[in-house]
C-alpha cells in the first residue's frame, strides 16, 4: 500500500477515529480543528456504543414530535420558531424519512455497521486507548406499556436479523427493583439490552488524542476550514484572520455540524448536515446505578462514569449551536428526576451543550465527493458519533488505500450514504 499524506478536517469523534485508523495503516496524518481537538460533542455525550440502537432518528414515532417541538418548550425535541424557514427542507426530509418504508430502509443501511461497532473499539483498546469508565449492558425503561412492548419487540426482531443481541425479559416490580435499586419509584418496567457498551468519553478522547500525538499526527488547532481548495487541499482562517492552505494527497472532511457550509462554499452539492443541540450534566447520587439507564418515555439517559453520574438528553434546533439554554437543562432535570432516585438535582456540575450533526434521513455522509476522489466526506452521524466513530475510521482508511470497505466480513454498501442524495 502506498503511504500518503492525509489531511483530516475536524477533531471530533469521527475525525479522531479516522486519524487513528490512517496512522495504523502507515499514513502521514495532519488534523485540523477550529478549536481544540475533542472540544465539541466528543466529550459531552452519553458514552454509548450501541449495536442494537444504531438507526435513524426519523421514524413513525418521532414524526409527531417534530410538530410538537415547534409549539412547546418542554418537549425533549424542540425547534426555535424563527428557525423554521432555515430548517424547512430539513424538516420535510425528516418527515419523509419517518415513513415506515424509508425508516426500515435506513435502519437496514445503518445496521451494516452493527457487527463491527464493538470489535473496532476493542482494536483501539488493544492499542492502548482507554475505554474504561462504563460497562456492559443497558437497562431500557418505560412506564408507557405500549412503548415498552413495541421497543422490546423491535429489539428482538433486530437481534433475529443479526443486528445486536436479543433483549432480556421484561422486568416489573421487585424484579426491576432488584435489577436496579437506584430507579425512581415511578418507573414501571424495563428490560436489559445485554450487548451494548458504555465508556467515559472524556478519558477515551483524551487517551485517543495522546495516542495520535505519540504516533506522529500533526495537530493544527485554531484553524477554521472555510472551503476546499484545488486537489486535496483546504483553505483555512486563523484566529488573527490570516488565511492558509493545507495540502495533502487525500483529504477527509469530518467537520460535523460545520460540514455543509464548507461544501457550499466549495460549490459541492450535498445532503445538508444540520446542527441539533444536545445537553448533559453531572449530579451526585446516594446510590450509583449498576448500569446505564435509558428512559424511553422520558427521553434521557443516566450513565455511571468513573464514579459520577452523567445525565444526557434533549434535541434542540436553534440558531446558536453552542449556546447553552438553561431552560433546556431544567427540562432535562425534570425528566431525569423521574428515572433516578436519591440524586441532588440542585447541585448540577459539568453542564454542557454541544452540536450534534444531524441529517434528515439519519444517514451520515460517507464516501468520496463525485468527480473529486481525492476528497472524502465523513459527517452527519447524528447521535451515533461514538458508536460509529471507530468503524467509520476503518472504512475511511479502506477508501484512502483504494480497498473495498468490508464491515463484519461483508462488503459495505455505501449508496445510502452518498454525499449528494
Amino acid at each position: 500500500m502506498k503511504t500518503q499524506h492525509v489531511v483530516v478536517v475536524g477533531g471530533g469523534l469521527i475525525g479522531l477515529s479516522t486519524a487513528y485508523a490512517l496512522l495504523r495503516d502507515g499514513h502521514r496524518v495532519t488534523i485540523i480543528d477550529r478549536d481544540r481537538l475533542g472540544s465539541g460533542a466528543a466529550k459531552g455525550n452519553a458514552g454509548e456504543l450501541t449495536p442494537q440502537q444504531v438507526g435513524p432518528l426519523a421514524s413513525p414515532h418521532t414524526a409527531k414530535d417534530i410538530i410538537r417541538g415547534v409549539f412547546t418548550r418542554t418537549s425533549y425535541l424542540s425547534i426555535e420558531p424563527l428557525q423554521l424557514p432555515r430548517l424547512a427542507l430539513f424538516g420535510l426530509g425528516f418527515l419523509r424519512a419517518s415513513g415506515a418504508t424509508r425508516s426500515a430502509r435506513g435502519a437496514a443501511a445503518l445496521a451494516q455497521f452493527s457487527g463491527e461497532i464493538l470489535p473496532s473499539l476493542q482494536r483501539m483498546a488493544a492499542d492502548g486507548i482507554d475505554v474504561s469508565g462504563g460497562g456492559d449492558g443497558y437497562l431500557m425503561t418505560s412506564s408507557v406499556e405500549a412503548e415498552l412492548q413495541a421497543a422490546h419487540a423491535s429489539y428482538r426482531r433486530r437481534a433475529e436479523k443479526g443486528w445486536g443481541e436479543a433483549p432480556g425479559a421484561i422486568l416489573r416490580g421487585t424484579q426491576l427493583a432488584d435489577q436496579e435499586p437506584a430507579l425512581a419509584s415511578g418507573v414501571a418496567a424495563g428490560f436489559m439490552l445485554p450487548g451494548e457498551f458504555s465508556l467515559d468519553p472524556i478519558t477515551f478522547v483524551e487517551s485517543l488524542i495522546a495516542h495520535l500525538k505519540t504516533n506522529g499526527a500533526e495537530i493544527r488547532e485554531g484553524l477554521t476550514a472555510e472551503r476546499l481548495g484545488d486537489g486535496a487541499s483546504v483553505v483555512c482562517r486563523a484566529f488573527d484572520g490570516s488565511k492558509t492552505t493545507i495540502r495533502g494527497d487525500k483529504l477527509v472532511l469530518a467537520a460535523g455540524a460545520w460540514t455543509t457550509p464548507i461544501l457550499r462554499k466549495s460549490r459541492v452539492r450535498s445532503a445538508p448536515v444540520v446542527s441539533g443541540k444536545g445537553y448533559s450534566f453531572t449530579v451526585p447520587v446516594e446510590q450509583m446505578p449498576n448500569t446505564l439507564v435509558h428512559s424511553m418515555d422520558r427521553h434521557c439517559v443516566a450513565i455511571p462514569m468513573h464514579g459520577r453520574l452523567r445525565i444526557v438528553g434533549m434535541m434542540e434546533f436553534g440558531s446558536h449551536p453552542e449556546h447553552l439554554n438553561r431552560q433546556k437543562l431544567e427540562v432535562l432535570t425534570r425528566a431525569a428526576s423521574g428515572v433516578i432516585s436519591g440524586a441532588d438535582w440542585q447541585n448540577r456540575t459539568e453542564e454542557w451543550v454541544g452540536a450534534r450533526p444531524m441529517t434528515a434521513d439519519g444517514m451520515p455522509l460517507l464516501g468520496a465527493i463525485p468527480n473529486r476522489h481525492e476528497v472524502l466526506v465523513a459527517a452527519g452521524h447524528n447521535m451515533h458519533g461514538l458508536s460509529l466513530g471507530p468503524v467509520t475510521g476503518e472504512v475511511l482508511a479502506d477508501l484512502v488505500a483504494g480497498r473495498e470497505p468490508v464491515v463484519a466480513g461483508k462488503p459495505l454498501d455505501l449508496r445510502p450514504f452518498a454525499i449528494n442524495r
